[in-house]
């Protein structure tokens, strides 16, 4: 029966000239300190994960700047949402590198996740009582009205002077 694999083994054209290899000797090779090398993917193939880690690093670097408040209600929502994304295009990106074997694409996307996921630690822990801090997750109707009464108060009497 091996001799019948090794004569096929023999025909396969990326194998001419080579003995066939039994599994002892695959043993002796590890043990012996050769190594096996691996072609670098082509350079149109790491595109991909590169793009995928800019993509995710580009809205990662925008959350520090998010415009709107995110203390409470619909906000806060839609802030958790976009930092799931950071997240979420992290991890996409730390997969793609690892298909295509990109090294310091995946140790990047690694870092990515490990950002977001400090971000939705630094809301969710006042929320939950493991903060100092506490926060809730609904607005009272009272502290909008005022903070909205506050602002237009202030604009109000910029306008008459």
């Amino acid at each position: 029966m091996s001799g019948v694999v090794d004569r096929l083994l023999a025909q396969l054209p990326g194998l001419q000239g080579e003995a066939p290899v039994s599994r002892g000797a695959s043993h002796q090779a590890a043990s012996s300190g050769m190594s096996i090398h691996t072609v670098p993917p082509p350079m149109e193939d790491l595109l991909g994960p590169w793009a995928r880690l800019v993509l995710g690093l580009a809205l990662g670097t925008m959350m520090a700047w998010w415009p709107y408040p995110r203390t409470c209600g619909f906000p806060l929502v839609g802030y958790l949402t976009a930092v799931c994304t950071v997240v979420l295009g992290g991890g996409w990106a730390a997969v793609s590198a690892w298909r295509y074997r990109a090294s310091l694409a995946h140790v990047l996307s690694l870092i990515l996740v490990f950002y977001g996921m400090m971000l939705v630690a630094a809301e969710l822990l006042p929320r939950t009582g493991y903060a100092v801090d506490q926060a809730t997750w609904q607005c009272q109707e009272n502290d909008l009205d005022s903070s909205w009464s506050a602002s237009l108060r202030h604009q109000s009497v910029r306008n008459n002077s």
